[in-house]
């Protein structure tokens, strides 16, 4: 059995105007992506000859440029070409996607690659649960498979998951089409987490339609709010495991479609949710620390710059009562800069913010120089640097690249002992797992910005109407 493997991951924020470069993914070929991918132990276990391709994966950010897709996915290909006797393919895509003048890069990708080896090979997706996906997938597609934690900390459970689904298919010669139901529902991240209903609930549906003898795979995507296409919205998306269960997985999605709709209106805010001048005061006012403070319309986990300065402005307004704020991290490049060859310890006096907007001074030391860690799936790979500056009670980290710090390590490589502080706030919507984990108190700072949190709000050109809750349907 041969099977071409390969991780090609970017999650699309329409809102952010800067376009993503080849540079902005972490990139590994060849035999070194085995080490990455949790699917080779499966593959291994079943005697697989593994064909790997590429592991390109960027944090998510702005609308990828056509030559930067053209680039990895021609490697895809390139591969491809030179093993067309495969068995089947098995990739971790994200499924939100965009790639300039084309709504969904991860469609297109598939569409290429039915192209070289036709409509019998079956095709093993990994998803994120954040997926906007296309009904036209379940054409090129055979098995997908989401994740199924909010936050996230299941991937290497769903590659391992997908994989076995794979090889079965592959074994029994059934290779299946998925049943895609779309529904007129975008949710934020940020009100459907897996520990809080409706959502509990639904994935304990999906687990229970698993358990039957005749569905493979059964997934609730939530979708990508902050990506303004045709495709964003919620959906469900049921595999059976052979032909003849296709009307039962059917039946199946149809049920789980109007248990959804009709829990539109539960999703809701896990931490309490204030706007960002009465976060800072409930944060100071709190007993237990460490507080942890959401940036939420500047949550460059969901794409966003991670340039603005709003609550920085408001806590060096604020009378902090002695307490030790840390502002995790800014992205500026040019402020960057202009420390980067000061040494700790030298004064500083620094103007900071987006060039948009009115920039703010910001007077201290240098304390500390690092490195900035990447996102989901290269939380252990450098792709910038940080620069700390303390003034008085404020601690300020300026990065050069727009990463969110959502582990504990992300902190330490940038050479910041966490424990110092009273008040953490980060470039984040719901905290990731190892912060959430040591936060007393969890606020969602209501800040305007490019993953505002107010959907109904927002300014989207090109979503299909009516949906919830842009429309009150």
């Amino acid at each position: 059995m041969k099977i071409l493997t390969g991780c090609f991951y970017h999650e699309t924020n329409t809102f952010n105007p800067n376009k993503t470069q080849i540079e902005d993914f972490v990139l590994y070929e060849g035999k070194e992506i085995n080490q990455r991918l949790a699917s080779t132990k499966i593959f291994e276990k079943n005697n697989v000859n593994i064909i790997p391709s590429i592991y390109a994966t960027a944090l998510s950010s702005g609308i990828v440029t056509y030559d930067t897709f053209r680039y990895f996915a021609d490697k895809i290909l390139y591969t491809l070409t030179q093993h067309q006797d495969i068995d089947g393919l098995w990739f971790h895509l994200h499924g939100s996607m965009v790639v300039e003048n084309i709504a969904s890069g991860d469609l297109q990708l598939l569409k290429e690659i039915r192209e070289i080896i036709g409509n019998e090979i079956p095709i093993s997706l990994t998803l994120d649960i954040h997926a906007n996906i296309p009904k036209e997938l379940s054409k090129y597609a055979n098995i997908i498979y989401s994740y199924r934690t909010v936050p996230h900390i299941d991937q290497m459970d769903v590659e391992e998951k997908s994989a076995k689904l794979l090889v079965e298919a592959i074994n029994d010669n059934e290779a299946v089409k998925p049943i895609i139901i779309e529904l007129p529902i975008i949710i934020p991240g940020e009100k459907a987490l897996a520990s809080d209903e409706p959502l509990k609930t639904i994935l304990e549906k999906l687990y229970s339609l698993e358990d039957s003898k005749d569905i493979a795979s059964a997934n609730f995507f939530i979708c990508h709010a902050w990506n303004d296409t045709v495709n964003t919205r919620s959906s469900v998306v049921v595999s059976p495991k052979n032909k003849k269960s296709e009307s039962i997985a059917f039946q199946k999605a149809k049920e789980l479609e109007d248990y959804i709709f009709n829990k539109r209106k539960d999703f809701d805010f896990n931490a309490e949710v204030l706007n960002p001048q009465e976060a800072i005061q409930k944060a100071i006012s709190l007993d237990e620390k460490p507080v942890f403070i959401s940036d939420s319309g500047d949550n460059s986990t969901a794409g966003a710059e991670g340039n603005r300065i709003d609550l920085l402005k408001y806590v060096m307004n604020e009378n902090l009562k002695g307490q030790k704020i840390l502002v995790s991290a800014i992205y500026d490049k040019e402020a960057f800069n202009s420390l980067a060859s000061l040494k700790p310890g030298e004064d500083v006096n620094l103007l900071i913010g987006p060039s948009s907007h009115e920039k703010i001074g910001f007077k201290g030391k240098i304390k500390a120089k690092g490195d900035l860690m990447g996102y989901l799936n290269a939380t252990n790979d450098k792709v910038g640097e940080t620069i700390t500056v303390s003034g008085k009670n404020i601690d300020l980290i300026i990065s050069n690249s727009g990463e969110s710090f959502i582990t504990l390590n992300h902190f330490k490589k940038a050479n910041i002992n966490i424990n110092e502080y009273d008040v953490i706030i980060v470039k984040q919507g719901y905290l990731f797992n190892e912060l959430s984990e040591l936060s007393k108190k969890s606020i969602l700072a209501l800040t305007t910005g490019q993953t505002y949190q107010m959907i109904e709000n927002i300014d989207y050109q090109n979503i299909l109407r009516p949906i919830y809750p842009v429309d009150n349907i």
